[in-house]
């Protein structure tokens, strides 16, 4: 498998990409621009929005978006360039290195040609990777939770779905950071009647704790067919990390498809879904460094 690579460089803490997301509809991670290097505290530090896009095809696909050498994922997302509803993304899966990113997906139903993006967020650092045990329970929506180590020091929430049948699949519909900026939560759904599993991932720099805050956004229930949601950090803060999950009628999953969409230029992540069952809604979540 081939994809394109595109890399932004940036220079604030943990965050701010000059990549300028493409717009949630269609083009998505089909533009990438150039920063200025920001000057944070007595340091500069560089600071990189990686994209790595999938071939067009039909079927089931994962993609990954690797950091430059040296530097270390501090959050991740992902999108898709197909607003039907039948596609959906069933992992975003940090390397457990923190070199890279890696985004899967996979059609509910015979598509056309799709394309698939991965979005990593990195920069230099110690980061660490806290993984969550499987949770299995024979029900159709499931989440599981990890923290970080140092309490307020999360700065990127991802998940993924562990042994569904391709047949029968379930899909994330929710990425997660508690509040405290301590906990990890990832939100899937699918088959009531099987065993699949759904796994939550923390990224966690205890040298960002106490710096750290979340703002949220959350758009009223509806019975809309796409809906989006964008949190955006306050002036004076970076982003580093962010979230999304779809609320309300999800407990099947299948019927809302949830995409990441990472802007750190704009200080933002948006969170698009597709196909709710109505009333649903969408909470965007963003990660913030107090710069300076």
């Amino acid at each position: 498998m081939t994809w394109c690579r595109r890399v932004a460089v940036v220079g604030l803490v943990v965050a701010a990409a000059s990549v300028v997301v493409a717009g949630v509809r269609a083009d998505v991670g089909a533009r990438a621009g150039t920063g200025a290097r920001a000057e944070v505290g007595a340091a500069n530090v560089i600071v990189h929005l990686v994209e790595a896009i999938s071939p067009a095809t039909p079927f089931a696909k994962s993609v990954t978006a690797w950091c430059p050498s040296g530097m270390k994922v501090y959050s991740a997302g992902g999108a898709l360039r197909d607003w039907s509803g039948q596609v959906v993304i069933d992992a975003v899966r940090p390397l457990p290195d923190l070199s890279g990113v890696v985004v899967s997906a996979r059609p509910l139903s015979d598509r056309p040609a799709w394309v698939l993006v991965a979005h990593a967020v990195c920069a230099y650092g110690n980061p660490v990777l806290v993984r969550s045990n499987e949770f299995g329970a024979l029900v159709d929506a499931k989440e599981h939770s990890v923290s970080c180590p140092v309490p307020g020091s999360l700065t990127g929430v991802t998940g993924e779905v562990v042994g569904a049948d391709p047949d029968d699949p379930a899909a994330l519909y929710g990425l997660v950071p508690d509040e405290s900026l301590t906990t990890a939560t990832a939100k899937a759904s699918g088959p009531a009647d099987a065993s699949w599993t759904v796994q939550a991932y923390a990224i966690c720099d205890k040298e960002k704790a106490g710096s750290l805050v979340r703002e949220v956004v959350k758009i009223p229930m509806s019975g809309e067919l796409e809906q989006e949601a964008t949190a955006t950090c306050a002036e004076g803060y970076a982003y580093t990390g962010g979230g999304a999950t779809a609320y309300g009628n999800t407990g099947d999953a299948l019927t809302v498809g949830l995409v990441w969409l990472p802007n750190p230029e704009a200080g933002s992540m948006t969170g698009v879904g597709t196909k709710g069952a109505s009333p649903w809604g969408i909470e965007a979540y963003a990660i913030c460094f107090k710069k300076g």
